[in-house]
């Protein structure tokens, strides 16, 4: 029985909830991480059951508790969010369900208490009874296996089936008959309750590895699939994310390889391999983004892109398993294993180490609470300091118990303890600051105001000013930028809380479409007033940003460029590989396009509406390929777009379409063989024509212009109201073919000496193009099997007759009357009757089946007629017979069926209605009758579709007839009642049954058919004009007047061009004359004269005017104006003529490429000629298979001009034509579009140096320094324009004056061609003195593919001498010195890299010599390389004299660029050495007294 939410509980319910809350609160709870589970043994029954759960989580679907048996078993499982409790007792069954209205997934905790005695089940959750149940024959629960908290681990029954996923989540408490389930806990299911299983979306992922993983549901990748996240690690190597396919091994397989983002899709035909150039593995935030749909794969990181386009690897793939990101697991590894992109074999199961945050997939924001599997993960992401610190790889409690300031990233600041001492203002200080969110518009601006950052306290009793608060921006959003109007302060990214008052700081937004971001703000004072430390320190406070979104305006995009080629007279869909509409905010449903600027003449239809013109649609129309573009004739019109979401809408873009005429060359024609007797289908690889189309499958017509004298070519029906049945047929589509729906069926039956051949004739046609006289010939092997006997059945309906061998009998040709037994001949049934059915021993027999010689013997086969008609009827099956290997002709078999007098008989005669009236349905037009019975009643199977069938008497007009009888038909009580829409015809489909007892079988009396009217036109519609233009003629001369220049329609059915009759009024500037007879005024002339061009206006007088034209159509009248204007004689051809050519093909020149208007009086193509003046330069004009450089008019009218392109890999020709009519000339330019059979050659940046120039000269930008190339571009084509300017200088080109002698001029430019720099006359001019560098940056475009932008030049302004620097140095006495830096150098990059740059020996040294140190034989130099000094070959060498000093001047020399540097002089201090023995010199003796001390005297001065 179901009880209501506020039941009360029961007694023994309310004493079990109370005993198990007292037990609860000893009991910690546990994480379960969507793989793990615990297996607790129980006895193997259980008398009863008292259970409580405690349980949170955000998963919809959990196996919280199983109790397994072999049958037996108690489930408790989340299923969509419900809980689901079932029960199974040997054969009875019961299951209990909280109420739809009642979801448990919401990651509170809940409360199930359940209660399973005395023959009753009881249900409570959170303390309220939802349900309980009566157990039918309770017995004991039987659950051998035990109870598994979690998951069902790894048993396989058949009750499983279907279950809930393992839970990710916590279970605060299990508790079965007193026993606690979640102790002991095993090493995979943790105690306490994670924080991530509470994180939202906005709260990142933490990867702390080695084996960290979140599993999600699967990616699908169907329309297109998109990944989006930030990214932050310092992993080299690590997983990101990985999709399995179907069985097969397809997959995707996002990595980080080396350091940098890479990207593998496998599906099946081969492997592609994408890698981002952008390093990741830097410590900081990247966003990354991962694109996959059937035309490209794309990896952006930082906005940075990096695509490839589908080349048969990136079709559909059907997602299968989980989404893994971050990680793998065993599957993964051996998928990536077996296609060598897994990691090194020690690694297998490494991780990401590093944090995901802002995760998306397919648009649709995820986060920890969604993942239905985790391993080592964490909620929140760890500063970059700490985050890749030991103790991440420990056990994972370290993560599931962090306290939240643990990841101050997220969380408030850390609380401020102030130091004791401090003013009364700091006690119960905690923070500094009050944070509200700033709220920005996106794309806008938002002021930072005091109310987001808002003190907690009185600055002025802290004593300090709002100067002192300084803010510095640690890290900055993501999503756009914190401007501050501070002088140097938006490079520090530091303002003060006076700022912040004064509006000094605001936050601009980048547009992007997330609805939140952050800024991470250190907040410190700098005051000497007494304040916490903390304050000294900083504060880290997180400035949440809420943006409100904007609805952006959609955009239309086209994929491929915005030039469609179509064939002429075809149609092609406008598919998303045309043209696509995109918003950023709305999906494709939400979107409309509408087409602007058409004419009355809309090219665009809907597929399933052909012929109603398309002026709107959806953008899942545009998306299904409903929409198509139909060519009728003429010049193509371009298309402009515009799409709308209902609120904003797209700028207008236009698709230009180019119509070229259609080629046809024949590809396949083998011919067909068959046996005759046989049909034999022709494949694509006997028949198929290719054609010139671009992008567009078109419908290809074959038919038969011969008359096929042996058999029949046949068209099966395509299913549906066609049927599947063959049919004769003179024409087909190449479609057909393909679709092996066209044979050749023999149908001869003569008898021949050898093989015949039927030659099949056929037309091609493409569009309005045909191509004749193709032949097919089928060869036809002759049959050796005929008939003895064919005799006519004759029967009468309803009998059935048997066949016997007086109606068929068959021999071989060798054998004559004596043929072979009976039972080896087989009449294979080649098309059956249609008015009866043949029988096989009362089984009918279908076309392919067969009976034979021993069945006719027998008289098992019979024929039965199915139709019934009051005259005599033929019927007839076809036939050949078989005797492996031989066969016969395709024999025809005659049926007579005798008539039924008693058949109803049908009159059935067209009723003629006036349009708009009504007719009389008398027995005269309808009648059905027996020989036996006039009582028939008739059942309108359908109403009519431009009128009514009603009754007669006025007072039934309104209710519309069903059905009516032979009484009222014979009294005239019915009528049909024209709705006056301009039709010509209506029809009412019927069935009339046979009334009355006695009736006999109802199919036999039932008569079916379409009753038919015919309506006739009546004139009640006025003349339109549909066409107006300003008529044109050479000032006194004349022009033929025809319908291009003015026309009408008439909406009455039957309309023609001699209905209509024009009275021209009064004309005073010209007069209106017979083209025959130019002499005979005209009045009066019809519509078809002007489009026969008989009419002729000769002008005269005032230049401008207006002629009145009277319009009638002989009941109805209507007045026109047609504008005259007279001028000189000119010609014009239109300068948006184009035409498009395949590469290597030809394209027809025609009057749609080359369209001539003109005022002069041109009655035949003879009159106006063209010449080739210049061009082309990729191919050429062709006439008749012959190079021509004039033509005429007749030619392009006949389509007799060809351009037949060499083949080249330009995608443009151009060539100029001069137009001439007698005495009037003009010139035009036709610009010629290849399309290319491969993708376009991008631009490439081959040369890009710095460039070097010397202070206030120019220097030439050389091709060596500077180079843009483009494969089959020309250099003039390829254009530089200046993207942001030169601040020290100009860019400047060399023009020649008027003369060749008049000196050249230099003037500033903006734009340049890569031709210009290869002929040097693209300089810098440099103009700033004291500035020793400069750039600027180039935009380039070739008009063909993307442009290359922001190319940064580098430039280096040098000085006008040479910087030559010397240091004075010593050398040992008799010693020696190498010349090199820092003694002597050459400062700057580009002087010392010269070839030619040489050292001039000014003055050499006195005491010693400068010299090579490789060849010092060679003596003292006066003049070395600069490379030799680099080199360390040039060295002093001093003379050994006994002197103190020396010295030499150098001069640094670039004769080539005849640049010097100043003089240099070098000083030489010569350190003594003591390398002399001493030498007396005096020696003159000394005489003393004995004993005497006498002193040595000096040697006397003079001496």
């Amino acid at each position: 029985m179901l009880l209501s939410p506020g039941h009360p509980l029961s007694a023994p319910a309310l004493a079990l909830i109370l005993t198990l809350a007292l037990f609860v609160r000893s009991t910690a709870p546990a994480s379960f991480f969507g793989e793990n589970h615990l297996e607790v043994p129980v006895p193997s029954a259980l008398t009863r059951v008292d259970l409580l759960l405690q349980f949170s989580t955000s998963q919809p679907e959990a196996l919280l508790l199983l109790a397994a048996g072999q049958t037996d078993h108690l489930l408790l499982q989340l299923q969509s969010g419900h809980l689901q409790v079932r029960l199974a007792l040997g054969q009875n069954e019961l299951s209990l369900q909280t109420p739809a209205d009642t979801v448990l997934s919401d990651s509170t905790t809940h409360t199930v208490v359940l209660t399973v005695s005395n023959s009753w089940a009881v249900l409570s959750v959170d303390g309220v009874l939802n349900t309980s149940a009566l157990i039918p024959k309770a017995s004991h629960l039987k659950v051998p296996y035990g109870l598994f908290v979690g998951s069902s681990g790894s048993l396989d029954l058949p009750y499983l089936k279907g279950i809930s996923r393992p839970l990710r989540g916590c279970l605060h408490s299990a508790i079965l008959n007193g026993r606690n389930l979640l102790r002991p806990l095993t090493p995979d299911v943790h105690e306490g309750c994670a924080e991530e299983f509470s994180a939202g979306d906005e709260v990142g992922l933490g990867f702390s590895g080695p084996h960290s993983l979140a599993a999600f549901p699967a990616w699908s990748t169907r329309e297109e699939g998109t990944l989006e996240f930030t990214l932050t690690t310092r992993s080299q190597q690590a997983p990101l994310a990985f999709q399995a396919g179907d069985k097969r091994g397809n997959f995707i397989y996002v990595d980080i390889f080396e350091g940098h983002l890479r990207a593998v899709v496998e599906k099946g035909q081969g492997t592609m391999l994408l890698r981002n150039s952008v390093p990741v593995a830097d410590g900081q935030p990247h966003e990354v983004s991962v694109h996959i749909d059937v035309h490209r794969l794309e990896i952006s990181v930082d906005q940075y892109p990096t695509r490839t386009f589908n080349r048969g690897v990136l079709s559909y793939l059907e997602p299968r398993g989980s989404l893994l990101l971050g990680g793998l697991d065993t599957e993964a590894s051996r998928h990536l294993q077996e296609h060598r992109l897994g990691l090194t074999p020690g690694a297998a199961n490494i991780s990401l180490v590093g944090c995901i945050e802002d995760f998306s997939v397919n648009g649709r924001r995820l986060g920890l609470r969604d993942a239905w599997l985790t391993r080592d993960m964490a909620a929140g992401c760890r500063p970059e300091e700490d985050e890749y610190e030991e103790e991440v790889y420990g056990p994972f409690e370290a993560f599931s118990t962090l306290a939240p300031e643990a990841w101050p990233v997220m969380d408030l600041p850390e609380p401020c303890v102030p130091e004791p001492g401090l003013p009364a203002v700091f006690a119960n200080f905690t923070q500094l600051l009050t944070i509200s969110p700033l709220v920005v518009a996106e794309g806008g601006t938002a002021w930072l105001e005091w109310r987001h950052v808002q003190p907690t306290l009185d600055l002025t009793e802290a004593e300090l000013r709002k100067s002192q608060v300084l803010f510095s921006v640690s890290q900055g959003a993501r999503h756009g930028e914190l401007e501050l109007d501070i002088p140097g302060a938006q490079t520090r990214k530091m303002f003060t809380l006076l700022d912040v008052v004064n509006r000094k700081a605001r936050f601009v937004h980048d547009g992007s479409e997330d609805t939140s971001d952050q800024l991470m703000l250190e907040v410190s004072v700098t005051s000497r007033a007494p304040v916490p430390s903390c304050l000294r320190r900083g504060q880290i406070y997180i400035l949440p940003i809420q943006v409100n979104p904007v609805n952006d305006p959609p955009r239309i995009v086209f994929p491929h460029g915005s030039l469609m080629v179509i064939l002429e007279h075809t149609q092609k869909p406008l598919g998303p590989e045309i043209f696509q509409a995109y918003d950023p905010d709305s999906a494709c449903e939400g979107l409309t396009i509408q087409l602007l600027g058409v004419s009355a003449s809309v090219p665009v239809e809907h597929r399933d509406q052909p012929g109603e013109p398309v002026t709107e649609f959806s953008c899942r129309d545009l998306e299904a390929g409903n929409i198509v573009y139909v060519h009728r004739g003429g010049p193509a019109q371009d298309l402009t777009f515009r799409v709308s979401d209902g609120m904003q809408a797209s700028g207008p873009a236009t698709l230009k379409v180019v119509a070229v005429r259609p080629a046809i060359q024949i590809l396949h024609n083998t011919g067909l063989r068959l046996a005759q007797g046989s049909a034999a289908a022709i494949l694509p690889a006997n028949l198929s024509v290719e054609t010139n189309a671009v992008g567009q499958d078109v419908s290809v017509l074959f038919r038969v212009t011969g008359t096929l004298q042996f058999g029949e070519l046949q068209k099966q029906g395509a299913g549906g109201v066609e049927g599947t049945e063959w049919w004769d047929t003179l024409a087909f589509h190449q479609r057909d073919v393909e679709q092996g729906r066209v044979r050749y069926l023999s149908t001869d039956p003569q008898h021949h000496t050898q093989d015949t051949v039927e030659d099949l004739t056929l037309e091609v046609q493409v569009g309005q193009e045909t191509l004749s006289n193709l032949s097919f010939p089928v060869t036809i092997q002759r049959a050796t099997v005929w008939m003895l006997r064919l005799e006519p059945l004759h029967t009468q309906n309803p009998h059935q007759e048997t066949l016997t061998s007086a109606h068929l009998e068959a021999s071989l040709e060798e054998e004559g009357e004596g043929g072979p037994y009976p039972h080896i001949f087989h009449y294979e049934l080649v098309q059956a009757p249609r008015r009866g059915n043949l029988l096989l021993q009362g089984t009918r027999l279908s076309d392919g089946q067969s009976f034979s010689q021993s069945d006719l013997q027998a008289g098992r086969v019979t024929y039965r007629a199915t139709t019934r008609t009051s005259e005599a009827a033929e019927d007839s099956f076809r036939f050949r017979v078989t005797s492996p290997p031989h066969f016969s002709p395709l024999y025809t078999f005659p049926i007579h069926i005798g008539g039924d007098p008693n058949a109803p008989v049908l009159t059935n005669v067209l009723l003629m209605v006036p349009e708009g009236g009504e007719g009389v349905l008398s027995a005269d037009h309808l009648f059905v009758k027996s020989l036996n019975s006039a009582s028939y009643l008739y059942e309108v199977m359908e109403q009519p579709h431009h009128g009514s069938l009603a009754w007669r008497d006025p007072k039934g007009r309104a209710t519309p007839v069903t059905s009516f009888t032979n009484e009222d038909l014979l009294h005239g009580r019915l009528v049909y009642q024209h709705d006056d829409s301009e039709t010509i015809e209506d029809d009412i489909p019927f069935v009339a049954t046979r009334q009355g007892e006695g009736s006999g079988d109802m199919a036999w009396e039932e008569v079916r058919g379409v009753f038919r009217v015919a309506i006739q036109p009546v004139n009640d519609h006025a003349p339109v004009q549909t066409i107006s233009r300003v008529f044109h003629v050479a000032r006194g001369g004349q022009r033929l007047l025809t319908t291009d220049d003015v026309a009408f329609s008439d909406a009455d059915s039957g309309f023609s061009d001699a209905q209509l009759v024009l009275t021209r009024k009064d004309l005073l500037f010209g007069s209106i004359v017979a083209m025959e007879e130019p002499t005979r005024p005209i009045y009066r002339f019809t519509q078809e004269d002007l489009r026969k061009k008989q009419v002729l206006f000769v002008h005269s007088g005032a230049d401008h005017g207006w002629l009145q034209l009277q319009v009638s159509d002989g009941q109805h009248q209507a007045t026109a104006m047609l504008e005259v204007q007279a001028s000189e004689p000119y010609l014009h051809v239109a300068n948006s003529s184009s035409l498009v050519v395949p590469q290597g093909g030809q394209g027809t020149i025609d009057t749609a490429v080359l369209h001539l208007d003109t005022n002069l009086d041109i009655r035949s193509g003879n009159e106006v000629h063209y010449h080739v003046t210049a061009g082309p330069h990729w191919g050429q004009l062709l006439r008749d298979g012959q190079s021509v450089t004039s033509f005429s008019q007749r030619d392009l009218l006949d389509g007799a001009i060809l351009y037949s392109h060499n083949g080249s890999l330009s995608p443009q020709d151009t060539l100029a034509l001069s137009v001439a009519a007698g005495p009037v000339h003009t010139s035009t330019v036709l610009q010629v579009t290849i399309a290319l059979e491969g993708p376009l050659a991008p631009l490439q940046l081959v040369q890009h140096k710095r460039i070097y120039v010397f202070q206030g000269e120019a220097a030439e930008i050389r091709r060596d320094q500077l180079e843009v190339v483009q494969e089959a571009v020309l250099p003039a084509d390829i254009m530089f324009s200046l993207r942001s300017p030169p601040n020290a200088g100009y860019l400047v080109m060399v023009s020649h004056g008027a003369s060749a002698d008049g000196p050249p001029s230099l003037d500033p430019v903006q734009c340049f061609s890569q031709e210009a720099i290869n002929s040097g006359r693209v300089l810098y001019l440099h103009s700033r003195p004291g500035a020793w560098s400069d750039s600027f940056s180039l935009d380039v475009a070739s008009g063909l593919g993307d442009p290359l932008e922001g190319i940064s030049v580098e430039l280096e302004v040098l000085p006008t001498v040479i910087p030559l620097d010397v240091q004075n140095f010593s050398v040992p006495e008799g010693g020696t010195r190498t010349l090199a830096p820092p003694l002597i150098q050459i400062t700057g990059p580009y002087f010392p890299t010269l070839p030619g740059l040489v050292l001039q020996v000014l003055e050499p040294p006195q005491h010693g010599a400068l010299q090579k140190e490789d060849r010092p034989q060679d003596g003292t130099l006066s003049t070395f390389s600069w490379r030799e000094v680099e080199e360390q070959l040039i060295r002093y060498v001093h003379d050994g004299s006994e002197t103190q000093t020396d010295g030499f001047i150098l001069l640094a020399n670039a004769s080539e660029m005849d640049r010097q540097s100043q003089p240099m002089a070098f000083t030489i201090t010569i350190l003594p050495v003591n390398d002399q023995p001493p030498v007396i010199t005096t020696n003159t003796g000394l005489q003393i007294w004995e004993g005497a001390i006498v002193p040595i005297p000096p040697m006397p001065s003079g001496e």
